[in-house]
């Protein structure tokens, strides 16, 4: 995969790196791995095809970076919930960025860019899958991780499972990206995901509810 700011060989590029990927990743979100061409890349970036397949590859070497740069900022933006005092305003700063990522996009919903590219062809392609799974791997056990902080800090209570309540987060997740790519509001994706934070706070023993959460991420 192409880093963050690594130089191409040859001749010096005359791009932003960041800013080419997004274009990419904005394409590919658009229209699918599958449904993308090089030559559509190339007009979303302004850049030749010679120019795209010197710097990162071929189009799947292309798409992994644009995959890679998406899960970075997602990993950024989860680090900084979960490093919130209490377990409500992380929860609640989770959805607030699930919600922006899903919606991105100026033709609406666009759903979880991994979930919508990638999951379709990870299935017969292992190297897709391998990022696939990790980065569902890794979201499962951040959670589990900060559902046991919360535990000890006695914003749940003692006898909480954080297994079962970090599956009950991850599968609303998955969903609300689902559900933002069939052309739900930001409203309704909101509401859907305060069920599953609800649950939590049931089954969690959660010490005090969400409202105070709601009204700061909203």
């Amino acid at each position: 995969m192409v880093q963050k700011g690594t130089a191409a060989r040859g001749r010096p590029r005359k791009f932003d790196t960041d800013t080419v990927l997004d274009q990419v990743r904005d394409t590919f979100w658009r229209y699918g791995y599958a449904g993308t061409s090089m030559d559509q890349l190339a007009a979303a970036t302004g850049l030749h095809k010679p120019s795209l397949y010197g710097a990162f590859g071929d189009k799947k070497q292309l798409f992994l970076a644009a995959l890679d740069n998406y899960l970075a900022e997602v990993r950024v933006e989860f680090a900084e919930a979960f490093a919130l005092s209490s377990l409500e305003a992380s929860l609640a700063a989770i959805r607030e960025a699930a919600i922006d990522k899903f919606t991105h996009g100026d033709c609406g919903g666009m759903g979880c860019f991994m979930m919508n590219t990638a999951m379709p062809e990870a299935g017969h392609d292992p190297e897709i899958s391998r990022v696939v799974r990790d980065t569902m791997e890794s979201l499962e056990q951040a959670l589990v991780r900060r559902l046991e902080q919360a535990i000890a800090d006695g914003d749940l209570a003692d006898d909480a499972d954080p297994n079962e309540l970090a599956l009950i987060l991850v599968a609303n997740h998955y969903e609300m990206s689902a559900r933002a790519r069939a052309g739900y509001s930001r409203e309704e994706l909101r509401a859907f995901a305060d069920r599953a934070l609800n649950l939590v706070r049931k089954l969690g023993g959660l010490r005090s509810g969400l409202k105070g959460a709601q009204a700061s991420a909203a």
